[in-house]
């Protein structure tokens, strides 16, 4: 799921706890959410990513593949809250648009993984975070099929 509409469903979800607390409380009987262009695609993104670390995982032999289990995988991955998972996502985003940061290359040690890694978060920054004009980039096809095309091989 994109970053925007885990948002939403956290949003949407505390609204219905707030509810059952105080019932004069009105809840939409929908979620308010209106997909944006490149939600679709940045959520392959999350799903290619989390494919990726549970292909190192299986590539790991006991202690290290336990703590990597622990420490990457259930940590962005596990059974988390929809607030926990967008809170998540913004730390890998946030990991991997920073070049000094050594993160990306512990959870993805394959150069060409932590390389694609880096630029998926690029494009998935650029359309959940605003830049200094306050516009945002959404993920094209176009972009995304870039992305793919350089690092996911048919081998």
């Amino acid at each position: 799921m994109s970053i925007p509409l885990l948002e939403a469903l956290t949003e949407y979800y505390d609204l219905v706890e707030s509810a059952a607390i105080d019932p004069t409380i009105d809840v939409p009987s929908e979620l308010d959410f209106i997909p944006r262009p490149g939600d679709d695609l940045e959520s392959m993104i999350w799903v290619l990513t989390y494919a990726i670390l549970l292909r190192h995982q299986e590539g790991l032999q006991g202690l290290k593949k336990a703590q990597y289990k622990v420490k990457v995988v259930d940590a962005f991955y596990g059974s988390l809250s929809y607030s926990g998972l967008a809170e998540k996502r913004e730390v890998m985003v946030s990991r991997g648009t920073n070049s000094l940061a050594k993160e990306p290359e512990k959870w993805f040690p394959d150069p060409a993984q932590s390389k694609w890694f880096r630029r998926a978060m690029t494009l998935v920054a650029g359309q959940t975070r605003a830049s200094t004009h306050g516009d945002i980039k959404p993920i094209t096809f176009d972009a995304f099929d870039a992305l793919c095309d350089e690092f996911i091989t048919d081998a």
